[in-house]
């Protein structure tokens, strides 16, 4: 297949990449200029990079049609001069790549607590996310996978998501105007046409491995067992799901090679349990490796503190994901989450002492 990554230098970006590209895929990425992790996708073999931000994309937000010079100049007002059409516009079409099957949909800013909270960057995201939607559907591309999360789900449901951030509601407005071929609303009877572009919403849920950024709960407390300090944590009581980043590649390859139709799909891991139990391995499993590298006991008592700290921006809520559309069509996970954090464990020890990292993916 044919295939545009956007947001490709991000964490979930390069694992796709690597694992569409070894599965023999024709890869584009869209990076721009300045990432920091542009190195890393120069030496992905196969992978073609084009350099646009992805701003520029809001121009085709308009029903698939070039904004008008008024539309833009309030685009230019109300975001940034990048995201203006009337100069590079037809200078961006000309650089995406012809005849493509489909775009994997990664690009996000805002991410981070800070982020979530702020609704203009969430605006932003959703215009940016409708016009690359829109130039899908007017260039004939067949599969349109927009990297969603729990987070649109909130305090509600599969059924009926109540998100709680401004993050998980833009994410769910883009997923249901998708859903909707465009329109903006949802499609209640299975009666109406399909559009051209099937849409497929992927619900990702926690996902973590080497690479990720080391702010994230896996990788701080990773490092804080092998430096034996303590950490405050939430209380971690709400039910979580796990997925190894290898894994959540295999997955989005598993939903394009299956020629899955529109649809929300959860990627997740084949279990849940509560977030205290994970956090409570991770520690367990760092206190053996160090053991076994060093010889030392460790330390019987716990130093994780659980309830001396707030919850994340979308608060204490359970994730609960269905593993139906996956599990039940023969996906399996090949990374256990002891084997991820083994790893994890080995990469930050070997970092520490200056060694180089190496790994056997699977």
């Amino acid at each position: 297949m044919k295939i545009l990554i956007s947001g490709v230098s991000s964490f979930l970006g390069i694992y796709t990449a690597k694992e569409l590209l070894a599965q023999g895929h024709e890869l584009y990425g869209i990076v721009r200029k300045e990432s920091k992790n542009r190195e890393k996708l120069e030496s992905l073999r196969g992978l073609q990079l084009i350099s646009v931000d992805m701003k520029a994309f809001s121009s085709f937000a308009e029903g698939g049609e070039l904004a008008s010079a008024e539309a833009i100049r309030k685009q230019e007002d109300r975001f940034s001069r990048e995201a203006a059409f009337s100069r590079g516009g037809i200078a961006l079409a000309s650089l995406l790549p012809k005849d493509l099957d489909a775009i994997i949909h990664f690009a996000w800013d805002g991410v981070g607590s800070k982020g979530r909270e702020n609704p203009e960057i969430q605006e932003q995201n959703l215009l940016m996310s409708k016009g690359c939607y829109q130039w899908g559907l007017q260039s004939g591309v067949k599969y349109f996978l927009f990297a969603g999360s729990q987070a649109e789900y909130g305090r509600g449901t599969r059924e009926n998501p109540e998100p709680v951030s401004a993050y998980g509601k833009a994410k769910l407005s883009f997923s249901r105007y998708g859903l909707s071929g465009g329109k903006g609303e949802e499609r209640h009877s299975f009666q109406e046409q399909e559009p051209q572009m099937a849409f497929l919403d992927l619900r990702i849920f926690s996902v973590y491995g080497i690479g990720d950024h080391e702010s994230t709960l896996v990788q701080t407390l990773v490092q804080a067992v092998l430096a034996g300090q303590s950490m405050d944590l939430s209380p971690c009581s709400q039910m979580w799901n796990f997925m190894e980043a290898r894994d959540l590649a295999r997955a989005i390859a598993f939903l394009l090679e299956g020629d899955f139709g529109s649809g929300t799909y959860d990627l997740c891991g084949k279990e849940s349990r509560p977030l205290r139990d994970y956090v409570l391995e991770i520690e367990a499993l760092g206190k053996a490796f160090l053991e076994k590298k060093e010889g030392k006991k460790a330390l019987a008592t716990s130093l994780l503190r659980f309830g001396e700290r707030a919850s994340n921006a979308e608060g204490p809520v359970d994730l609960k994901p269905s593993v139906k559309d996956l599990y039940d069509r023969g996906f399996q996970e090949k990374i256990s989450f002891s084997q991820g954090i083994e790893e994890l464990y080995q990469y930050f020890y070997q970092k520490k002492e200056g060694e180089a990292w190496q790994r056997k993916d699977v």
